[in-house]
């Protein structure tokens, strides 16, 4: 029963987040290719809840002045979703608000790091042109790749007041972040294109 219910929260947060995504580009006028994903963390061990997978949005990680943190989180784990709409653009990624405002950008992941996010603007710093896009013939939608890998991706639970669990770059037992990494399981990254309708 219990997988059902969480079934059921997945459909409709990825219909919610689709919606939200095309309704904002088409509000604020905007060329719908920059507004053009939102992202889901598939399984590539154990059955899904859907074929899509779980939703992804940028969960807190800190802030400073001028400058916020996120890192990419399950919506499950932080059920706020302040940037639905995220864009690839020159091999970096960008998040944009309910608004449509673009202040955001995925900050370089290493090996055991987290998919993390960087708001500002206060301070200018060019965003990292690692990501891409590609297409595996056994997946529906295009997978996010870092530094050329798309398979190297996990879903680890962090430990906290407010746990999170988010995404991981090629998770490992010397990672200096507090997650224990036998909890961790692998995941692919979906693309999920925004409808035109």
């Amino acid at each position: 029963m219990f997988y059902f219910h969480l079934a059921v929260i997945f459909l409709v947060v990825a219909a919610i987040t689709g919606q939200l995504c095309v309704a904002q580009a088409e509000r604020n006028g905007h060329d719908l290719r920059h507004f053009n994903v939102t992202l889901t963390a598939l399984n590539t061990t154990h059955p899904n809840a859907n074929h899509t997978g779980a939703p992804l949005v940028l969960g807190q990680n800190g802030a400073s002045t001028g400058i916020s943190f996120y890192v990419t989180s399950t919506y499950a784990s932080y059920p706020y979703d302040d940037y639905p709409t995220l864009a690839l653009v020159n091999k970096t990624l960008r998040a944009y608000t309910t608004s449509g405002r673009w202040i955001t950008n995925a900050t370089d992941v290493s090996s055991g790091g987290t998919l993390g996010w960087v708001t500002t603007t206060i301070y200018a710093h060019p965003a990292p042109e690692v990501y891409s896009a590609v297409k595996v013939p056994a997946y529906e939608h295009p997978l996010l790749a870092v530094h050329g890998f798309h398979n190297l991706w996990s879903l680890c639970p962090f430990p906290g007041t407010y746990p999170q669990t988010n995404i991981v770059f090629n998770a490992s037992d010397s990672s200096i972040l507090a997650y224990d990494r036998a909890a961790c399981y692998p995941v692919v990254i979906t693309m999920i294109p925004c409808r035109n309708s």
